[in-house]
């Protein structure tokens, strides 16, 4: 009983197969009636013929035997390019926007991806080793497939630029296909890596798509770093950053910021951030060295300190602080006062260096309350940096404040402390 079940299963398959190899040769007698062999032009065909084709090919490409046939993908090439054609009409007829982006753009992909198929099936030899076409007629199909796939192929990315951020899924597989058609041989002889501006360009979004999509991490990281060469690359490294910073990696963090200053040095954000983590690593030596790097490039004109409009950029005046606090932090109090000093002097109302003067001069001198005349003019520096600190912010008494009564009273100055008696509570 076993046997006549798998014999008349075995017959039914190929029964199956030669029914898919039928309808395929029936859609080829459809086109053929229709119009002529070179063009294959599906538009004088009936709406009813257009869904029997439709009907015909659903599942030629999946049976065995007419998924070998070249003629499926010539066929459902054609029916693609029927459906381009009959969307662009829309468009037209829409005032040029689309009437469904995603699916023109989805078609685009499959009409790549078709003719890339059509073209390994064509060199790919049958069981007795037998390719499917002669030689002449494999050129002739290969640049009709090349030429009609070519333009759909451009459009991959024009289609991924426009859908990275509302539907990420629907980038990832135009991109799939984008990037997977670099190396297929139906483009042979294209030298697309050299003249497709958007090799590179297309990493970022690509990266961006797949993370949109909870994608395969391993390949957005890849993109990523091939985008770090292209005109986003600023955008890539930061993801980067962000991404090892949320894995909890500090050391791969830390070293993509050190590539970013040295990759991009006008982006005044990395060299910040980077310092900044130097401190926090208690990496004082190497923040004031990245600080003075930082400092350089303002003055060289390498990191910009003003926008197009002539507005001071806010965080150029960061590297000055971070220096400061570094010195501090290596109790090299004098320069450390300099150092802040320095910030105030590139931007007069910077309220931290501000506070941090101050503070500094209070501890030099507080250091020197053996020697009265030193200590002395130690808290008149910190008095002038306090009294600056609360004319600019005078709802910041928790920073000027008890600083302020402080430095008055010990430099015997009692009317004046009496005057700042109440933030001594």
């Amino acid at each position: 009983m076993k046997k006549i079940l798998l014999i008349c299963a075995a017959l039914t398959l190929t029964g199956s197969a030669f029914a898919q190899k039928k309808n395929v040769n029936k859609v080829k007698n459809m086109i053929e009636y229709a119009s002529t062999p070179v063009s294959m032009d599906l538009s004088n065909l009936a709406p009813d013929k257009l869904a029997e084709m439709r009907e015909l090919l659903a599942n030629a490409d999946k049976d065995p035997e007419s998924a070998n046939m070249p003629e499926t993908y010539k066929y459902k090439g054609r029916l693609l390019i029927y459906d381009m054609n009959e969307m662009i009409k829309q468009r037209v007829a829409n005032n040029n926007e689309f009437v469904d982006k995603k699916a023109f753009f989805l078609n685009q992909a499959a009409l790549v991806k078709n003719f890339e198929t059509l073209e390994k099936v064509m060199k790919t030899p049958n069981e007795k080793g037998k390719l499917p076409v002669k030689e002449e007629e494999y050129k002739k199909e290969h640049a009709l497939a090349q030429q009609l796939a070519t333009n759909p192929r451009n459009n991959l990315f024009i289609g991924a630029s426009n859908l990275v951020y509302d539907d990420p899924a629907a980038t990832v597989e135009l991109l799939d296909a984008y990037y997977e058609s670099f190396d297929n041989p139906l483009f042979e002889g294209l030298d697309l890596k050299n003249k497709d501006p958007y090799y590179k360009e297309g990493a970022y979004i690509y990266a961006t798509a797949l993370k949109g999509a909870g994608g395969n991490e391993e390949k957005m990281l890849e993109y990523l770093n091939k985008a770090l060469d292209s005109q986003n690359g600023a955008l890539a490294c930061q993801d980067l950053i962000t991404y090892y910073k949320d894995k909890g990696d500090k050391a791969k963090e830390n070293e993509m910021y050190e590539l970013a200053t040295q990759k991009f040095p006008d982006q005044l954000i990395f060299v910040v951030n980077l310092i900044q983590n130097s401190i926090i690593d208690k990496k004082f030596d190497k923040a004031i060295e990245q600080a003075d790097q930082a400092i350089a490039n303002m003055d060289n004109g390498t990191i910009k300190t003003v926008d197009a409009e002539g507005n001071h950029i806010e965080a150029a005046r960061y590297p000055y602080y971070f220096r400061a606090v570094a010195l501090y932090n290596l109790e090299k109090y004098e320069e450390a006062f300099a150092a802040f000093e320095k910030g105030v002097e590139f931007k007069n109302d910077y309220f931290d260096c501000i506070i941090g003067a101050g503070n500094t001069a209070t501890r030099i001198a507080s250091m020197n309350k053996d020697k009265k005349a030193v200590a002395d003019s130690w808290y008149k520096k910190a008095i002038s940096y306090y009294e600056k600190a609360k004319e600019m912010a005078p709802d910041q008494s928790d920073q000027w404040g008890y600083p302020l009564y402080a430095s008055y009273y010990n430099s015997g100055n009692m009317a004046k402390a009496k005057e700042y008696q109440k933030y001594s509570k």
